[in-house]
């Protein structure tokens, strides 16, 4: 149904990769229009990659569309690879892009993940944001990946899909579930590697919508692999930064034009979290919308996130 919301398909008029370091290789693409404002897709997870509908949320005619897919994940190269995987050098490798395409600058595009690191990227460089457009506010702060992880948060609202999580953690794992599904990702063991990487992914796919879909382990697993992996590297790492830097570091992006949305039975991150950045960024808008969860899928997020493409 969100579909019908979003503009046609189209295809690419330029895609390739670029050698960021020695070791990875990151997929660009570009569509809509050459001469068109910038925007850029900041994808999720990390590691959840692009899709062909992350080009359908703005108006070809009036848009230079840029999506690629983060390290490790997508279609960039090497698949999984964690070395080097960290915030700083995603930021860097989008500046490599930025300059690579010849743009002076652009407007920031992220959901869930995404959010993060647009964040960090506009911290980083502020002059080169234009403006932001921010789906699902995700902090990266302890609190946020404790709600997440930790049995006092979304696992109070969905009890038993959150003990499908943590049924193989015993009570000192269940403890810090992050750094115990860190180990269990790294098991000698096959089967219990992708038991791992599909009960980590069955968790947050149970918790992207209101309407929730069946979970197909088996078609789902080689996707799993890659979420799962990625997300549980950086969250065991603290994202690759200090607790609370985006909010300590607010005032370098606080008049930057940005429009935030947030559905208000997000389980996935905070509804607090979004307004908590709101009232930091003198310049933005905050629409929390009714009856609808995480997923950009959801057709009232989708048709509020066009509307805002339309309009700025």
């Amino acid at each position: 149904m969100y579909e019908k919301y979003l503009y046609p398909a189209i295809e690419p008029y330029e895609k390739g990769f670029l050698e960021v370091d020695n070791i990875h290789n990151v997929y660009y693409e570009v569509s809509g229009n050459p001469k068109g404002i910038p925007i850029v897709y900041v994808h999720g997870g990390p590691g959840g990659g692009t899709t062909e509908n992350c080009r359908r949320y703005f108006n070809p005619k009036k848009y230079k569309i840029i999506l690629f897919d983060q390290r490790g994940c997508g279609k960039s190269l090497p698949t999984l690879e964690l070395e080097g995987n960290t915030t700083q050098n995603l930021v860097n490798d989008m500046e490599k892009i930025r300059i690579h395409l010849g743009i002076d600058k652009w407007i920031l595009f992220g959901g869930s993940w995404g959010t993060t690191l647009s964040l960090v990227y506009a911290i980083h460089h502020p002059h080169n944001v234009s403006k932001m457009v921010l789906r699902g506010v995700f902090l990266s702060r302890q609190k946020d990946l404790d709600w997440l992880y930790q049995a006092n948060g979304a696992g109070e609202v969905e009890p038993i899909a959150y003990e499908k999580l943590v049924k193989n953690l015993n009570k000192t794992e269940r403890r810090d579930v992050v750094n115990s599904y860190f180990k269990l990702m790294r098991s000698p063991d096959e089967k219990t590697r992708n038991e791992a990487f599909l009960d980590w992914n069955e968790w947050e796919s149970y918790l992207v919508s209101v309407n929730k879909q069946p979970f197909n382990r088996k078609r789902e697993l080689e996707f799993s692999k890659q979420i799962a992996l990625i997300e549980n590297w950086y969250f065991e790492n603290k994202s690759f930064f200090e607790e609370n830097f985006i909010l300590n570091n607010v005032n370098k992006i606080k008049d930057i034009e940005t429009y935030i949305v947030h559905g208000e039975f997000d389980l996935i991150c905070m509804p607090s979290a979004a307004y908590d950045l709101h009232k930091e960024l003198k310049n933005s808008k905050l629409y929390f919308l009714s009856n609808v969860a995480h997923t950009q899928r959801e057709w009232k997020i989708s048709k509020k996130l066009v509307e805002i493409t339309d309009l700025i």
